[in-house]
């Protein structure tokens, strides 16, 4: 069986390197560091456990080595140009990253989300850019 974990690690430690951005993973704390009464640039991860690929064959027994795993981030910072700038950032260092016997690559069944959105249900408000992404193993 895949280890959903042994591919969270790679993931969050190749998003941890980006400098000057705080990595969440699964959750926004309540109160988010500031500089100025404006949120710092973060990014979360959102992900699960993943889902088998193969068809079940006859016998109705999956094969547990290979698996598809779609998972999240959302880049967010206190104006459009930042959380771009994040977004693009997140962006760099996720694309083609080896994790496993897979490279995670955008989720191409994914929404496709292309300008920030204003969050103005959070104090203070702050710009959010999700994306998804996808890595299969083998």
């Amino acid at each position: 069986m895949v280890d959903v974990e042994a591919l969270t690690g790679p993931v969050l430690a190749a998003l941890r390197t980006i400098p000057g951005v705080t990595v969440y993973d699964g959750f926004v704390p309540t109160a988010v560091p500031e500089t100025d009464g404006y949120p710092d640039p973060y990014i979360v991860f959102w992900a699960g456990i993943g889902d088998n690929p193969d068809e079940a064959p006859a016998n109705g027994i999956h094969d547990t080595d290979s698996l598809i795993w779609d998972f999240q981030t959302t880049a967010a910072g206190a104006d459009p140009g930042i959380c771009r700038n994040v977004a693009q950032a997140a962006a760099a260092k996720l694309t083609n990253l080896r994790v496993g016997t897979g490279r995670v690559k955008p989720n191409p069944d994914g929404f496709n989300q292309q300008a920030p959105i204003l969050d103005t249900q959070t104090t203070p408000s702050r710009f959010m850019l999700p994306r998804p992404w996808r890595l299969k193993t083998n």
